[in-house]
């Protein structure tokens, strides 16, 4: 029996983190995705053992409205994940876009208002 692998965008999952007010920032930055400009948050676990789990969330600012993803795994498999996400693109049609954000009239992007 063959076990299959699930894809690097299948361990993603909407919404909060739900250990997030337990867990420690250690980086924090906007980022651009070809599915809008994003805030990216790195957290890890308290303790000694911090560096065994990475722990991301991003919170994505489409045209569609706001995203929030996260997900919890080894470093290596969350990079496998990340770039994965990086590589999503819209699925609407003339809107996609591939690098940095679109950018409307005022220079921001999708979705967000000054």
């Amino acid at each position: 029996m063959t076990e299959s692998i699930a894809s690097p965008m299948s361990r993603w999952r909407y919404g909060m983190h739900p250990q997030a007010t337990d867990l420690r920032i250690r980086s924090l930055g906007r980022v651009y995705l070809q599915l809008g400009e994003a805030l990216r948050l790195e957290m890890s676990d308290p303790g000694p053992e911090a560096l065994d789990t990475v722990h991301l969330q991003y919170y994505i600012a489409t045209e569609l409205g706001p995203w929030a993803l996260w997900l919890s795994g080894a470093p290596d498999a969350a990079a496998d994940s990340e770039a994965a996400l990086r590589e999503l693109t819209p699925p609407f049609g003339d809107e996609a876009q591939t690098g940095a954000a679109k950018r409307n009239d005022k220079g921001t992007a999708w979705g967000l208002r000054r």
